[in-house]
């Protein structure tokens, strides 16, 4: 028994039902995560390098 959606016109139907992102909301979007990336990674660097500075001012 195959399932109606399992086929290649059922797979078809479904993509054609996608609401797609359009190029202005992709870039919007792309450039918030990256922005956030970016401020994140920089946050994590400086607590890395604030670890290291006080472990060293502690001799370890």
């Amino acid at each position: 028994m195959m399932l109606k959606w399992f086929s290649i016109s059922g797979i078809i139907n479904e993509v054609k039902r996608i609401r797609w992102a359009s190029p202005k909301d992709l870039l919007k979007n792309s450039t918030t995560v990256i922005g956030f990336m970016t401020v994140f990674a920089i946050f994590f660097v400086i607590c890395t390098m604030f670890n290291a500075m006080f472990l060293s001012l502690l001799g370890v």
